[in-house]
Formats: C-alpha cells, structure tokens, sequence
C-alpha cells in the first residue's frame, strides 16, 4: 500500500513538474480584437491585441526600470513593416565641442576669428527590438514609466506565438490581450490567424 502511495505520488509530481514545458496554448484571434485599457505608467504588464491586419505588442511599468525580453515567432507567412513605439536611445558624448574663438596679434589687435569644432556625439539603442528574418521578432528592452514595443503586419501566417518575459520570467498575469483585458491561457501562447 505505502509503495503504491510513493509511486501515485512520484507519477503526480513528474506531472507538476512536466507541466511547465508543454506546448504553448493555442487562442483564437477573436480574443486580440482591440485595444486594452492602460497608460504610460499604470502597469508592470504586456499589453497585445489586433486592428485591422496590425498586431500591437507593448509593455510599461509603474515606475521601476523592468527588463522586458521575448520573441513573435509566425508559422507559415511572414512578419511585415516593424515599427518600432518609443524606443529609448542614450546619447554619449565622445569629444567635446569647442566655441569659435577671436585670434589677437601681438598688439591686442583683432587678427581674425579661429573656427569652433562641433562636439562628436554617438547614440547608442538601449532597447533593441530587430525583425530576425520572415518568421521571426525578437526584443530585449529596459522600461520604466513610459510605454514602448511595436507594430508589424503577419501576412500569410497560420499562426503567431508570443513569448513575453518581464524580468526573466514567464508571467500569463502580466499580460493583457484584446479589449476585454483578458489575460492568456499561458505563456507562451498561439494565436491562430486562420
């Protein structure tokens, strides 16, 4: 009895644990129609929906910078006209500029004015977001209080498979799809387009 109890009670926990890793769930796309209700600022979530033939996909915090990683992976078709929303960009001075200058002879007199020199300043993207190939988008951004993420168009694709992870982790809870706000089965999660 207690052996049967032990081996009912290792098939079960081989379950939990297996569970994690099974296949994304599969959504309709009737679920991503328009656009939830958020603002800059209100929440630590990702917010995903469909207008028209545009997918959206965007992310915010509540104030604290958040890393926010994933990848949109199509099945058939392809991933079209990325746009990106808001994407952060650091300036970084490399040389500082100099003012033009007045040049005076030996005699104080005004001999003429010496050119300045504009001051080399590079940009660097903090957040990068980059169409891998037809099938394939993938992001790794740093928010915080403002709302970043993009559009892009799935022509052709059967369906679509987000994977979103907010501070290296997979949280369904902390994404929202559709106007309803609804949050998905799991995550990652498949939406079939047709």
């Amino acid at each position: 009895m207690v052996r049967q109890m032990i081996v009912i009670a290792s098939l079960f926990a081989g379950f939990l644990i297996a569970t994690p890793h099974a296949a994304p769930s599969a959504q309709g796309p009737a679920a991503f129609e328009g656009r939830p209700q958020f603002k800059e600022g209100s929440d630590r979530s990702y917010f995903v929906w469909r207008d028209g033939d545009t997918w959206h996909v965007r992310w915010t915090t509540t104030g604290t910078a958040r890393s926010f990683t994933g990848t949109v992976r199509a099945s058939g078709g392809e991933l079209k006209d990325l746009k990106r929303i808001d994407v952060d960009s650091e300036l970084r001075v490399i040389r500082s500029g100099r003012p033009a200058r007045v040049v005076r002879g030996p005699a104080g007199r005004v001999r003429g004015v010496a050119p300045g020199r504009a001051p080399v300043v590079v940009g660097k993207n903090e957040d990068h977001i980059t169409k891998v190939d037809d099938h394939l988008i993938r992001w790794d951004a740093r928010t915080n209080a403002d709302i970043d993420g993009f559009d892009f168009k799935a022509e052709g694709a059967a369906a679509l498979t987000f994977d979103l992870n907010i501070q290296g982790e997979s949280r369904p809870l902390g994404v929202e799809i559709g106007r309803n706000n609804v949050h998905p089965e799991g995550n990652p999660f498949t939406v079939r387009v047709r």
